[in-house]
């Protein structure tokens, strides 16, 4: 009997680095899902420096730099996440990540060209992938809070009308900034408690109950239930209020109640979890 065919050595040679890549870029996808950022990152830089068309390691490099969380953190990401889409430029993965990245950092640094690069990625990831409903969610906060000319409530009723055809409850809890910014809270207020009948946990309706809640000085110890909630469950997308956030309206409400102390935590807590959430420094600034 013949014994087997060994493979050239050259063969071996060439798809040998393909194969500890792909096993590398395993590694690192767990260690970013276990939150071991740190070791992914350094992974992922490695793998991008020695393979820099690797869309996949640039994309998820970008998600690992962006929960750093501190003022460059939000620049650093830009670049591979902008590398993906360079790549790949029809991934809506890819563009819907990229332009929440952006859209967040236009909200920190008032820049209008990461605003409009930021839309313009997401407007291309819906259009790619209409169902991509993160994207669509991006976009209904971005044309809601976008100042004129870049924002536009007709744009916003538009993607939560496409949110409301595929997700219903997704949509009735956007629709609650819309209420909010009409100063119609007691509706606000019902959009919310319609979809916690339903899910409990959505992490956006016991934010936007809170947020609500801190705007119209209404069903404050409710707010500040809902807010709580909100830190034992994940942001579901980029463009998500983050953890930071929750904290800051945590400190407003313990301002609206007389509570100082617990509001001076509170502001503290959403500075060391983000340093450039600016609404968080002016209120405790202020209420120093």
């Amino acid at each position: 009997m013949s014994s087997p065919r060994r493979l050239p050595a050259w063969f071996v040679l060439l798809i040998a680095p393909a194969a500890l890549a792909s096993e590398d870029f395993a590694t690192a996808k767990k260690l970013f899902e276990a939150r071991r950022h740190p070791e992914a990152r350094a992974l992922l830089e490695r793998i991008v420096a020695t393979e820099p068309n690797n869309a996949a390691a640039s994309h998820l490099l970008g998600l690992t730099l962006k929960l750093r969380n501190d003022p460059a953190a939000l620049d650093e990401a830009l670049r591979p996440l902008a590398r993906a889409v360079e790549l790949e430029p029809n991934n809506p993965t890819y563009l819907a990540d990229f332009g929440g990245t952006s859209l967040q950092l236009a909200g920190r640094t008032n820049s209008i060209g990461a605003a409009t690069k930021g839309r313009d990625a997401m407007e291309k990831a819906v259009a790619l992938k209409p169902d991509h409903l993160d994207a669509r969610e991006g976009l209904v906060q971005f044309y809601q809070r976008a100042p004129w000319p870049i924002g536009s409530s007709a744009k916003a009723a538009a993607h939560l009308e496409e949110i409301r055809k595929r997700d219903s409850d997704r949509a009735t809890v956007l629709g609650v900034m819309l209420k909010t910014s009409a100063k119609d809270y007691p509706a606000a207020f019902k959009l919310c408690d319609e979809v916690l009948a339903r899910t409990p946990a959505s992490y956006i309706a016991n934010y936007h109950f809170g947020r609500t809640a801190t705007i119209s000085g209404q069903q404050l110890e409710r707010g500040l239930l809902c807010l709580r909630k909100c830190l034992t469950l994940d942001p579901p997308t980029p463009a998500s209020p983050t953890h930071s956030h929750v904290w800051q309206r945590i400190g407003n409400l313990h301002e609206r109640l007389q509570r100082p102390a617990e509001a001076r935590a509170a502001y503290e807590t959403a500075l060391k979890l983000d340093s450039g959430n600016t609404q968080a420094s002016a209120a405790l600034a202020k209420l120093k």
